[in-house]
């Protein structure tokens, strides 16, 4: 029952991330990107949270989280969340990197 749990954790995570991460401020001429800074710390957070409830937990999450993606990118509705500029791509490689980068650590094989 907790992996359905993570898996529906990470699902949320990515969909919150899907609509977040091209939220941007600016100020005195610089943007800043706070949504895909918020998202990606988040989603580091939440990884590493669900690799302590369970073993292989943070590969659960993953799964859920990088399922959205997924599901979002072979949708072909015509319209995408994540576009092809630097916002998307920071999102998709750095999420997949922050995903790989704690899973592997956090593994106990």
């Amino acid at each position: 029952m907790i992996r359905v749990g993570l898996l529906l954790v990470g699902a949320w995570v990515g969909v919150m991330g899907l609509v977040v991460h091209r939220h941007v401020w600016s100020a005195g001429g610089v943007t800043w990107p706070w949504g895909l800074a918020l998202t990606l710390l988040t989603t580091g957070a939440l990884v590493h949270w669900a690799g302590g409830r369970m073993r292989l937990g943070g590969a659960w999450f993953a799964v859920g989280w990088s399922g959205v993606l997924t599901l979002e990118q072979v949708a072909g509705s015509g319209s995408s969340l994540v576009a092809a500029d630097w916002l998307g791509w920071t999102f998709l490689l750095g999420g997949v990197g922050v995903l790989a980068a704690v899973v592997v650590q956090a593994s106990r094989l």
